[in-house]
């Protein structure tokens, strides 16, 4: 049973992202199953905010309904039955695996079950505020942020604390004080891209409305947002990265992966008209094909050495040009 459980949950992860995948699944036994069950679970209630066939008090019914259950280790029919209703058949993964991710969940450690209700909870709660709050406002966009990115960057910061080896009280606070930045980072990103699908198909928007109040040039607002993210969010995601003790490779290769292709993201993302098209930017496949056995091979002393060159050139590039943009 517990063999079919851990297969679908495999499954659902990897019908949502093949390349993100790779990292969860090389993931050591302390780490591949809690993290792959918070995945899953994220992406459900991601499913539920991002659903284009329900109107916003339906989707913080079933959000909230979704919480609920969890909080008692179980699993809605009614939140399935419904979903499976208005899902596409292919985004419709984690709904028909919705009862074999609780059941995996159920085998959890007491700790780790709290971890996954109070992280998954809070991200809950955020996705509720913003079904009825646009986001007009920098803070907006961090406050946002941080409820769908930001409670994973925090969620994984306690796992290692718990399950982790050579994480003291002193590296923890570090740690969990940069953990905040590393979820808004990828987020940020991820907003940035998709600006065409959130506004055509979910009929919403990430990107600060004020920004388009003070500024009609879409490609300097879109730099406005990459500069917004160098600036602030990058540096304590190095940073993160840095303080990983030692004693837990695969979750330091995880923390790679996460950090190197956001950074090749950013890259490719920085000035690209494509952004305002419907032609969604990519990294090439083969690069992320590759990517986790780049990453995994090089010493700390090199990836780290990549990501802090990366961030300088940038930072130097912005300043010496003249071509920072006002600041949030």
């Amino acid at each position: 049973m517990l063999e079919r459980w851990v297969k679908a949950n495999e499954q659902s992860l990897i019908n949502q992202s093949r390349s993100f995948s790779l990292p969860i699944l090389n993931l050591d036994d302390r780490f591949r199953v809690p993290i792959m069950v918070e995945y899953n679970l994220n992406k459900t209630i991601d499913t539920i905010e991002d659903s284009t066939g329900l109107e916003p008090d339906e989707k913080i019914y079933l959000i909230t309904t979704f919480c609920k259950y969890l909080e008692r280790d179980s699993y809605s029919p009614e939140v399935q039955k419904r979903m499976l209703e208005v899902t596409p058949e292919e985004e419709a993964f984690v709904f028909n695996n919705y009862e074999a991710t609780l059941s995996l969940y159920s085998t959890l450690s007491s700790e780790e079950k709290e971890l996954a209700r109070r992280w998954t909870g809070e991200m809950g709660e955020g996705m509720c505020t913003f079904l009825k709050k646009p986001i007009n406002t920098h803070h907006d966009l961090n406050e946002y942020c941080y409820y769908v990115a930001g409670t994973v960057g925090l969620y994984l910061t306690n796992l290692l604390k718990l399950n982790g080896s050579n994480v003291s009280d002193e590296i923890f606070e570090r740690l969990s004080a940069n953990a905040v930045s590393f979820g808004l980072f990828q987020q940020k990103l991820n907003i940035i891209r998709d600006f065409v699908e959130d506004k055509i198909t979910k009929k919403r928007s990430f990107w600060p409305q004020s920004y388009f109040e003070k500024e009609t040039d879409n490609v300097k607002i879109l730099n406005r947002m990459c500069f917004d993210v160098v600036k602030n969010d990058i540096p304590r995601a190095i940073e993160y990265f840095g303080l990983l003790p030692p004693g837990n490779d695969s979750y330091d290769y995880f923390i790679r992966f996460i950090l190197c292709s956001g950074i090749e993201y950013w890259k490719i993302l920085k000035s690209e008209r494509s952004v305002f098209s419907e032609i969604k930017v990519k990294l090439a496949r083969i690069f992320m094909q590759n990517l986790y056995g780049n990453v995994s091979s090089q010493t700390r002393e090199e990836f780290l050495d990549y990501c802090q060159r990366f961030y300088q050139e940038e930072i130097s590039f912005w300043t010496e040009s003249s071509q920072e943009p006002s600041t949030p």
